[in-house]
């Protein structure tokens, strides 16, 4: 679930900060281009459909930023969630006096004043834009630090089932022979594993071996493996050293 609305979060403020950038530089000067009577009669149906596809998706990037930070409890998720959720009180506060201008029928009859306002407006809209673009390089690092995380806890995950493995086999072995193991090796000579597991985290077969102490041992004359541990001293996600484990 968490990757699901991380995935929807980033491409809701993708699509919008694609919307804005196209608006920004390519729709808005056009419609400047045209003179202020023909960017007023346009401006009022471009206006009606952008709010509808623009506020959707703002809302939408920000609640599904919201709950993959919630989820994730990775503060950049938040960041991002609040970049692209400004976008929608900035335009009811800031924007929406000027759209109403804009869309008044009047205003054709003073082209001086609809000139100035839609050259307001778009400043105003650059501002939606600088956010959103902004809220989407935010949420791509994000995406970029969750994806690592992803493949750290699949290589925690692989750790825990080979040391669950191993541990078992070693237990399994002591109660069979009487003895524990004097290495790894003897549990595949034995037929107790088809091979050493590998360490994910260090990429190798090499383990940490704990062996039993003499006078506490199984078998006394030759005591034997009891526990292992990975090799690495990295630190886990959780906090903990990969070796405590």
């Amino acid at each position: 679930m968490k990757y699901v609305l991380e995935f929807v979060a980033t491409l809701c403020t993708a699509i919008f900060a694609g919307a804005s950038l196209y608006i920004t530089f390519v729709e808005h000067p056009a419609r400047m281009q045209c003179g202020p009577e023909v960017a007023t009669a346009e401006f009022g149906p471009s206006y009606r459909r952008a709010t509808v596809m623009q506020a959707s998706l703002a809302i939408c990037a920000f609640l599904a930023a919201v709950a993959a930070w919630w989820m994730s409890r990775a503060p950049i998720w938040l960041i991002g969630a609040v970049l692209i959720g400004a976008v929608v009180p900035f335009t009811l506060i800031v924007i929406v006096p000027t759209n109403k201008k804009l869309l008044d029928p009047g205003i054709r009859r003073d082209l001086d004043l609809a000139r100035k306002l839609l050259s307001r407006w778009g400043k105003l809209h650059a501002v939606r834009t600088v956010l959103s673009t902004l809220a989407l390089v935010i949420l791509l690092l994000a995406t970029g630090v969750a994806g690592q995380d992803n493949m750290v806890e699949s290589k925690e995950a692989k750790l825990r089932e080979n040391l669950f493995i191993l541990r078992d086999e070693i237990q399994q072995y002591t109660l069979d022979k009487q003895k524990a193991p004097q290495a790894l090796e003897d549990l595949k000579t034995g037929g107790y594993i088809r091979e050493i597991p590998e360490d994910p985290i260090t990429g190798k077969a090499g383990w940490m071996l704990d062996m039993e102490d003499p006078l506490l041992a199984v078998d006394q004359a030759e005591p034997g493996i009891y526990d292992v541990h990975s090799r690495s001293e990295e630190t886990a996600l959780d906090g903990t050293k990969y070796s405590g484990w």
